[in-house]
């Protein structure tokens, strides 16, 4: 019976705490976005958080800040952190441009993802990205490491196999993919505009089989 008073109020100390820390969370939770003019295009972005480490989300193929990094925006520790997720260029609110995958569209994303950052005013900062946005950081990361704190990627290659190349074949047609996995492509982009991008997509990524040891970026990652 003497436990309970103290548990009654360690139990009222932690929801005070828990209230407190809500609050606060609360007050950072608002999502500014807009467009910076960078290397001759307009690219959207949010940013939310106040914190004091600056981390850029790098989305997928085809992906965009809102369906790759949803989650991330919304549930990352916005104290310590200032999150900004982006649109690369023809992809999501970055259009126009058509996206196009030219040889150096992962160079050509690492160095507008990073004068984005210095666009916004943050002269360093971390990166976070999966798929196509892990293998962009990871260029980003080598072409500009004096810029970077720290870097988490996931779901990236460093390089495109033959068996790649038959994955890659496998999945050109996107009537074959579930209703869950198009729905969210084809309402940004349209059924029959993201059909297109990604057979043009798929084109991109398997060029990078014709160089040596079907390298994206091998020689960058030491």
């Amino acid at each position: 019976m003497a436990v309970f008073p103290q548990g009654r109020r360690l139990f009222t100390l932690r929801r005070h705490l828990e209230g407190s820390t809500a609050a606060s969370r609360a007050l950072c939770s608002s999502v500014d976005s807009g467009r910076q003019h960078i290397n001759g295009v307009d690219l959207y972005y949010e940013k939310t958080g106040k914190g004091g480490h600056p981390v850029l989300l790098f989305p997928g193929a085809l992906g965009s800040a809102r369906t790759d990094f949803g989650p991330q925006l919304k549930g990352l520790n916005k104290e310590h952190l200032t999150v900004v997720g982006w649109d690369p260029r023809g992809y999501g609110q970055s259009r126009p441009p058509s996206r196009d995958f030219p040889p150096n569209f992962f160079e050509r994303d690492a160095k507008d993802g990073i004068d984005l950052m210095k666009a916004l005013g943050f002269e360093k900062f971390s990166l976070l990205g999966w798929s196509d946005g892990g293998i962009t950081a990871l260029i980003a990361a080598a072409m500009y490491p004096h810029l970077i704190m720290k870097m988490v990627v996931w779901g990236a290659n460093a390089f495109v196999s033959e068996q790649d190349l038959q994955l890659y074949d496998a999945v050109r047609d996107v009537a074959n993919w579930s209703p869950r996995m198009r729905e969210p492509m084809e309402k940004m982009y349209g059924a029959e505009a993201f059909a297109k991008m990604w057979v043009a997509w798929v084109d991109g990524i398997s060029q990078f089989a014709k160089r040596s040891k079907g390298s994206i970026c091998m020689e960058l990652l030491p």
